[in-house]
């Protein structure tokens, strides 16, 4: 099934500059309307005028609210405010006067927040050189330096002696421990300052300054104690104002905010409008299920305002239309090209497709098992909130933290969810579980008990010996892929006009067809020669009619790229190809699993390890081999055919509320 976008019209308004934020405030509310440059002749006719008075109030305020909500502690909001005109809005933010109180609270509290920081420090430092046994006042020397200083242990030594060649200038207090020692050194004048920085620098040492602390350290860090404990009730008692503060303005402020910003964008939307002295006129674009409903608002809330359609062969903005379980894969069409408002949206085709490709690619229940489940785990664990991945091994985080953002995860997960579940199907029909073969057991236990008949081998169907039947089955598929790509090529060309093009496409149809009867014909050793049957002269003029076709349609371009048209329908047997690749590489990790079961222990041991990175090392490349090689499949074999895209997303004017309601209740009066 192949839909549409959603169906857009190129509409302009005409009003009366009174209604003009009316107007706006209405598309606003509607969300469904994307504004577009005025027609160059509409243009030419009217001038821009900014209402400099009204924005540059809603932005200061705008600009004040922000401030006061970051600097409050924040409350749960779970009630909404409506505000009917600008002047409203400005009069319940103004009332809101508690900017000096909350900037002097919060001032306060940077400056404890900073004292306490340093107290802290200081704690710290006295803890670690708590070994100095006098009064810390004295090494705040005039006529020296002090530091405290970290050395590695095995640094130390040598930096000890180092110093000790001018003892006489230097004073060291050490106390070694793991995995730093620390250090208390005092140098004096005559010791050259650059000597100093070389044995530092020489010896890997961190020196700083001794701060200003007076007592000794037993008595020093009760002291520091009980200053950060004043400290923190202090600022306690701060954070208990802001939240009295916030209780009784917080739900307002976020509200306010929030509409505050509407506003700010309405009157940009506003502003840049073309006018005269009495009426203005806007033009965008709007679906065509919103039309009715616009036009109705208008009527309610503006009377007197003209509503047109416009005729026009531009390409409409695109809306994507899909079903709720098939919005996921809109991002993979995205990543291609968006299509354009007037062409077929392959999403639903992207969104069937894939999955099939990807689960027969793998065709593993294992592999299937083990993917589903990691897809399950990363959804589970991003949209739960818990967008760390340590379970994970730091490399691979890392990595795929690097390619893939975690909501960018989530999406790769859930497409290749069905996948998975497609190759856990495929896998038990193959007998593949792992690359072993327990369905030979199962199978035998229920035609034994239950008189069933299964097949002995435990596969209804072996990739291997029925390698032939899969290539087949692959060129078949790709063969289909091609036809409905070049069908649907031909639907879009029609209705663009481009019938020449549309009958090269035709042409593109009638030679791949002939290809691919004459080469079926000859796999079953039947006559193609059109001299003698009657079949060959079929081949053939399918054959030649479609290069015919070809040449009218596109020229000597298009004869020149015949052979593109097998090796598109060819190019399908990689479905078959990377199975096989996974199947045989799964075998043979499983076959020297089982050969190292035979010897000793460490050879199990190896055997062992063997077998589990060499699958690890088969799923990984079943995760991303199977994805890309499936995507290419429906990009550049089927797409290439049909799709165009370089179209751009519908951006509506409008805001997502959260705290503050609708200006003008439009009701929707879809048709």
């Amino acid at each position: 099934m192949v839909l549409k976008p959603i169906p857009m019209a190129r509409i302009a308004v005409l009003g009366l500059r009174k209604d003009r934020q009316t107007i706006v405030s209405i598309l606003h509310d509607l969300n469904a309307i994307q504004l577009e440059p005025l027609s160059k002749d509409v243009a030419a006719l009217l001038r821009n005028e900014r209402d400099d008075d009204t924005y540059r109030q809603v932005s200061d305020q705008l600009l004040r609210i922000k401030s006061l909500r970051t600097l409050l502690p924040p409350i749960q909001v779970v009630q909404c405010q409506k505000f009917g005109t600008i002047e409203q809005l400005l009069e319940k933010s103004r009332s809101i006067n508690i900017d000096s109180n909350v900037a002097s609270l919060e001032r306060e509290k940077e400056s404890l927040l900073t004292e306490l920081k340093e107290t802290e420090n200081n704690i710290k430092l006295v803890e670690e050189f708590s070994f100095f046994p006098e009064d810390f006042n004295v090494l705040q020397l005039s006529f020296a330096h002090s530091y405290f200083g970290r050395v590695a242990p095995k640094n130390f030594a040598g930096f000890k002696q180092a110093l000790e060649v001018n003892s006489q200038d230097v004073l060291l207090y050490s106390k070694e421990g793991t995995p730093l020692t620390h250090i208390i050194l005092v140098t004096f004048p005559n010791f050259p300052p650059h000597a100093l920085a070389t044995l530092v620098q020489g010896y890997d040492v961190k020196l700083e300054a001794v701060p200003k602390l007076k007592g000794k350290p037993t008595e020093l860090n009760q002291s520091l104690q009980n200053k950060k404990n004043q400290i923190t009730q202090k600022i306690n008692e701060i954070d208990k104002r802001l939240a009295e503060i916030s209780r009784d303005h917080y739900i307002d402020i976020v509200c306010l905010e929030e509409q505050l910003e509407i506003e700010n964008k309405k009157l940009e939307v506003a502003d840049n409008l073309g006018v005269t002295s009495d009426s203005f006129a806007l033009e965008g674009w709007v679906p065509k299920s919103k039309v009715d409903q616009l036009r109705d608002g208008f009527n309610e809330h503006a009377k007197g305002t003209l509503f047109f359609e416009l005729e026009t062969d531009e390409n409409p903005p695109t809306q994507f239309d899909n079903p709720k379980r098939f919005k996921l894969f809109e991002a993979f069409i995205r990543f291609y090209s968006l299509p354009s408002g007037k062409e077929f949206d392959p999403t639903l085709i992207f969104g069937t497709l894939f999955p099939i490709f990807y689960g027969l690619m793998i065709g593993d229940f294992g592999y299937g098992l083990v993917i589903l489940l990691v897809s399950r785990w990363v959804i589970r664990r991003v949209e739960g909130g818990k967008k760390n991945f340590n379970i994970m091994p730091t490399p691979l985080r890392k990595f795929a933290l690097t390619i893939l953002k975690p909501r960018q995860m989530v999406k790769l997960a859930k497409a290749m969810t069905p996948g998975a579940i497609i190759a856990m199907g495929l896998g038990f029909t193959f007998d593949l579980y792992f690359g072993f073969h327990p369905n030979v057991y199962l199978f035998s236990y229920l035609n034994t008990a239950f008189g069933m008949h299964l097949p002995a081998s435990g596969a209804f169907f072996d990739p291997i010996t029925g390698l032939r039947k899969l290539l087949l089955v692959a060129g078949y598929i790709g063969l289909g892929m091609v036809t409905f790509g070049l069908i649907l090529g031909i639907l879009n060309t029609i209705r663009e006009g481009e019938k020449k093009h549309a009958i090269g496409k035709m042409g593109w149809l009638l030679f791949g067809w002939g290809v691919v009867l004459t080469g079926l014909a000859l796999l079953h050793h039947q006559h193609v020669n059109p001299v003698h049957h009657v079949e060959g002269i079929g081949y053939v003029g399918l054959m030649l009619a479609g290069i015919g076709l070809m040449f009218y349609g596109e020229g000597v371009r298009a004869i020149m790229e015949l052979p593109s048209i097998v090796s598109h329908i060819l190019s399908y047997t990689r479905l078959v190809g990377i199975l096989l690749a996974s199947v045989i590489l799964a075998d043979v990790i499983d076959f020297i699993f089982t050969k190292t079961l035979h010897h000793s222990i460490p050879f199990i041991i190896l055997g062992t390890i063997i077998i589990f990175i060499g699958h690890i090392f088969n799923i990984v490349i079943g995760v991303f081999e199977p994805g890309i090689q499936g995507a290419r499949l429906v990009y550049v074999e089927f797409f290439s055919k049909f799709y165009h895209g370089n179209g751009r997303p519908f951006r509506p004017f409008g805001t997502t509320r959260k705290y503050t309601y609708d200006q003008y209740e439009l009701a929707a009066k879809e048709k």
